[in-house]
């Protein structure tokens, strides 16, 4: 029997506008190893002012009838299983949006989400949230080894072909460039459940692949390990501060 999220998201849908099931249909998908990049041209020339009444609750409309903040917080600091947005990489934020609409990711609330927003919006809401700033909000909650987690994300563990996190998010963890984000400081709980996603392959939009690589990896002690350690780092600074 489908639970009532699924439920709920397969009825949304169904109520879509033909217009913009017909817009998600002919969206061209961009190689995931240059996505990132591509989008973040977008998100520099984005109007941010056009999609606030997109964050906030109470502001909902009949094409639109979420908030962000809902969900993501009125900070984008994010809770539990959904992540922390704020100080993100527009070019990811949007990327995992359009992946969110080609099928290239899967939830059912942001694809109910997606099927919503235009080109232009999913680049400004990339472009809000990398500029926003929020205090650390996110602590161990997985009973993770906190030794064993700073060790794979400083150095990580090459008897078992696993890099250290940090060789691609950074050195503090805050991301590099557009298509790597910044994992210091956000949510155990959705950390683990990334990496639990990309070991089983229900997530596959990582660039070549390499996501799939590490989590293949990664013992299940190993993804609370690392989860929680990165839980306990200050979170990144806003991308764009003059905005």
């Amino acid at each position: 029997m489908k639970g009532p999220t699924i439920v709920l998201a397969a009825l949304l849908t169904a109520a879509l506008p033909l217009a913009a099931q017909e817009q998600s249909a002919a969206e061209p998908t961009i190689p995931h190893n240059i996505a990132a990049e591509t989008y973040a041209k977008a998100a520099a020339e984005a109007d941010t002012d056009s999609i606030v009444a997109l964050i906030e609750p109470g502001q909902e409309t009949a094409n639109a009838p979420w908030a962000c903040a809902t969900c993501h917080g009125t900070m984008g600091e994010g809770s539990l299983t959904v992540p922390r947005l704020a100080g993100l990489p527009a070019g990811y934020i949007t990327k995992q949006l359009h992946d969110y609409r080609n099928g290239a990711r899967h939830d059912d609330n942001m694809q109910y989400v997606v099927s919503t927003l235009a080109p232009d919006q999913m680049a400004a809401l990339g472009a809000y949230y990398a500029a926003m700033q929020a205090p650390p909000s996110a602590e161990p909650s997985l009973g993770g080894d906190l030794e064993r987690g700073r060790a794979l994300a400083l150095r990580g563990d090459w008897s078992v072909d696993l890099p250290a996190c940090f060789s691609c998010h950074g050195a503090l963890g805050w991301g590099v460039e557009q298509a790597f984000p910044a994992i210091a400081g956000q949510r155990p709980a959705y950390i683990h459940a990334q990496l639990a996603a990309w070991k089983s392959g229900t997530r596959q939009n990582s660039p070549l692949g390499l996501m799939q690589s590490v989590a293949t990896a990664m013992s299940p002690r190993d993804m609370r390990a690392v989860s929680d350690y990165l839980a306990t780092l200050p979170p990144p600074q806003p991308r764009y501060p003059d905005q």
